[in-house]
């Protein structure tokens, strides 16, 4: 039972570390933040082709997306399940029952895709994961004093993020 337990574990860390690389290379490479949501969300986990225009992120927030989209995002923003949960204002339990590759509802799945493509414009901007996840936790003067992350689990909050990471592109001091 410890052996196959450690197979798994060992497995999980190999995709996570295995998508940290991947997104790396989407950055390096100045990807399209569509490509670099698709690779957030899991890639071929996510949605078998590769996106051709935004209505593929449409289509598959109405067709719900697999747990294991959530977990990838999760992973990428270093936070634990129980936090994602929260975000997509879903129940612990409920996210925890469902297995990987369950679908979850319209309303989550379409919060986790807009959740994906903010972080992907934030990880284009900054350049580096670990900078715009630490961007996300300091509290903000264009929000108010909020932290961009906590903002995240609205869809007027992550407008509002945007607004701020448009302005940070743009060179005004947000």
């Amino acid at each position: 039972m410890a052996v196959a337990t450690k197979k798994i574990t060992t497995r999980v860390k190999d995709e996570k570390q295995e998508l940290l690389q991947d997104v790396e290379q989407y950055i390096l490479k100045n990807q399209s933040a569509d490509l670099i949501t698709w690779r957030l969300l899991g890639g071929r986990y996510f949605m078998q082709n590769k996106p051709v225009s935004t209505f593929d992120f449409v289509a598959a927030g109405t067709r719900g997306i697999r747990k294991r989209s959530v977990a990838a995002l999760a992973h990428i923003l270093d936070i634990p399940m129980r936090t994602m949960a929260h975000m997509l204002n879903l129940s612990e339990k409920t996210l925890g029952r469902k297995k990987p590759d369950d679908l979850l509802d319209k309303l989550p799945s379409s919060l986790s895709i807009e959740i994906a493509q903010t972080v992907a414009r934030g990880i284009e901007l900054f350049e580096d994961r670990d900078k715009f996840n630490r961007w996300l936790q300091k509290e903000n003067r264009a929000l108010r004093g909020q932290k961009p992350f906590d903002l995240l689990n609205t869809p007027t909050g992550i407008k509002l993020v945007n607004q701020v990471l448009g302005r940070i592109e743009e060179g005004v001091y947000s």
